[in-house]
């Protein structure tokens, strides 16, 4: 499997010098917009791959071959380890992005999930840190204190773990999103049918809104 390398980003910082954790994403809004919000210089964010509906893997800041870019896809973040602190996220560790409207209601499909695990595969290889259950992180788990929540209550997290590491213990991480607010994400993105377009862009707006509200919790 080799990612698509048409649409490099130009958010993205010098090489890091260890890579230490993979952090799972979804894009809160449809492919197009997704991959015009990573790519846009005025963004000033990004994310090393980027996996759409079909599977198909995008490589949008360098991080495949063996040596990453600093891309900018945590933001502030901070996640406790073994008795260890480590903080801002960007600076060593590689972000993927699922394409998914919002990860907390709606399923992530069957050919995202055998992308995610390649990719994951791929880059355990590289970069030997990885090579651990719990190097491979949701961003709702760095960042949830920001509100982040996601990849979400939909991610079979155990499904991708046991993949990886077949016959290991591990424990899956847990979602942000307590079951009764799943019920009102529900509603609300339930009311508002339309064109995909629109529906992304209203997608965008209640995750924003959801994310504001997480993280004053």
């Amino acid at each position: 499997m080799t990612p698509d390398r048409s649409y490099p980003s130009p958010n993205h910082g010098e090489p890091l010098k260890q890579v230490e954790f993979a952090v799972i994403h979804y894009t809160a809004c449809a492919f197009d917009d997704a991959l015009e919000l990573l790519t846009a210089k005025a963004s000033k964010v990004s994310a090393h791959l980027l996996i759409d509906e079909q599977g198909r893997t995008f490589e949008l800041v360098p991080c495949w071959d063996g040596e990453a870019a600093c891309a900018w896809h945590a933001g502030r973040s901070r996640y406790e380890v073994g008795g260890k602190i480590w903080e801002e996220f960007n600076n060593f560790s590689i972000g993927i992005e699922i394409v998914n409207l919002n990860g907390n209601v709606f399923a992530y499909g069957e050919r995202q999930y055998q992308a995610l695990i390649t990719v994951l595969r791929h880059l355990i290889a590289f970069y030997p840190n990885l090579n651990e259950p719990g190097r491979i992180i949701g961003h709702e788990q760095i960042a949830g204190f920001r509100g982040k929540c996601d990849p979400g209550v939909q991610f079979d997290w155990n499904r991708v773990l046991k993949e990886l590491f077949p016959g290991r213990a591990f424990s899956a991480p847990s979602p942000m999103i307590s079951p009764s607010m799943v019920a009102d994400l529900e509603r609300l993105f339930s009311a508002v049918p339309g064109k995909q377009k629109s529906f992304s862009k209203y997608c965008s707006s209640v995750n924003a809104l959801l994310e504001s509200l997480l993280g004053k919790r």
